[in-house]
């Protein structure tokens, strides 16, 4: 890519280089003073890009900016390519002393602003970085790029009041690239507040992310942690099966909530009914397993069993045939070593399965992110 680029920023001047040399034999001795060392630099350039000696040919590009008479297209076109290689320092240089020019017009100093903001966030300084970006929020050309560069920063920084604002501004423009949302940032300032035990501020925070989005399963979920960690166990029980109407794909992260609220409650019989709907209903098999567990506590293993046979035969993953083998493994008599052994494999591979994935990058791993690690998309990371 940076060849490309580097041929794009020549090959123009390799054009004026040729009129230069057609003129020759009006002006010679004008030619030879002014555009020899122009002509010169624009041949040394090109053969150093033929040769791909990018670095020889960035030094060549940078002689031919000293005498061109109307540098900024081709200023920024090579802070940009320095910015890309690493070289952030460069970049700043070449692009502060565009803004150093009086004559610029609004256009062009909207551009050099712009591409002097994404210097500064390549190297780190954020503050620098929002000072430009901010100046062109209402900019008919880089308004929204600059609004979505201001987004990136307030993510990294953890400023979930500025992201909000901007990710209010943006609606009316363009989609936010990594699915940010009003509700997302909600969910962030209301876990704030819980992990500083303002509970009433962390409950109005998840009722107006809810409030802009329904179907934010974050919030449900966030909800009803809260309401479980205040012994509200009814609205927490409430809360978690809210995320069956928001997500379906959400419901095996629930469970273990929703067990924890019937353990404090005692609600045996709805535990039951309702594990059951969702593996009915949906699948899961997860729901289907605690079933069987709660059945052995009740009736046994051979009626857990039972009820797990036809789960078996309908979905023989491998956490439903290590629960069927733990079964087994309750009556010593019925079991050999044998399987046994295979019920603790059985475990291990389970243990070592991945549980969840972004829709997005395809990251995977054993804890729900609601922001992927690998591609910051927001809200796309679901169970397996």
């Amino acid at each position: 890519m940076e060849m490309y680029e580097l041929v794009v920023l020549l090959l123009p001047l390799a054009a004026l280089s040729g009129w230069i040399a057609a003129r020759a034999h009006y002006s010679k001795k004008f030619l030879s003073i002014q555009t020899g060392p122009l002509a010169q630099a624009y041949r040394h350039g090109l053969n150093y890009l033929l040769d791909e000696k990018t670095d020889k040919a960035l030094a060549a590009v940078e002689k031919i900016l000293e005498h061109d008479q109307e540098p900024l297209e081709t200023h920024i076109a090579l802070g940009n390519l320095f910015r890309r290689r690493g070289e952030v320092e460069k970049a700043i240089e070449i692009h502060e002393r565009l803004m150093l020019l009086t004559d610029l017009s609004p256009k062009h100093r909207a551009k050099a602003s712009f591409e002097l903001g994404k210097d500064y966030m390549g190297a780190g300084l954020f503050d620098r970085a929002e000072h430009f970006f901010t100046s062109l929020r209402l900019d008919p050309e880089h308004g929204t790029k600059a609004l979505q560069q201001l987004l990136l920063i307030f993510e990294s920084e953890r400023d979930w009041k500025k992201a909000i604002q901007c990710v209010d501004e943006l609606a009316s423009k363009a989609k936010p690239a990594h699915g940010e949302t009003r509700a997302q940032f909600l969910c962030e300032l209301a876990e704030e507040a819980m992990n500083e035990h303002r509970l009433r501020d962390a409950r109005d925070l998840l009722s107006h992310a809810l409030a802009t989005d329904p179907y934010c399963v974050r919030a449900s979920i966030a909800k009803g942690k809260l309401e479980f960690g205040n012994t509200e166990y009814r609205q927490a029980i409430d809360s978690f099966k809210y995320v069956e109407t928001q997500n379906p794909l959400y419901l095996p992260v629930v469970i273990p909530h929703l067990k924890n609220c019937w353990e404090r409650q005692g609600s045996e019989h709805e535990a039951v009914e309702y594990l059951d709907h969702l593996y009915q209903d949906f699948g899961i098999v997860a729901a289907a397993v605690e079933v069987a567990e709660r059945i052995l506590k009740t009736k046994g293993t051979s009626a857990a069993i039972d009820y797990l046979l036809p789960v078996l035969e309908e979905r023989p993953e491998p956490l439903t045939v290590s629960c069927a083998l733990e079964l087994l493994v309750e009556d010593r008599t019925l079991v050999s070593d044998r399987i046994q052994k295979l019920s603790t494999i059985l475990s291990t591979l389970i243990a070592g399965t991945t549980h969840f994935h972004c829709v997005e990058c395809g990251f995977s791993g054993h804890e729900l992110h609601w922001c992927c690690p690998s591609c910051r998309y927001w809200g796309s990371i679901i169970p397996t």
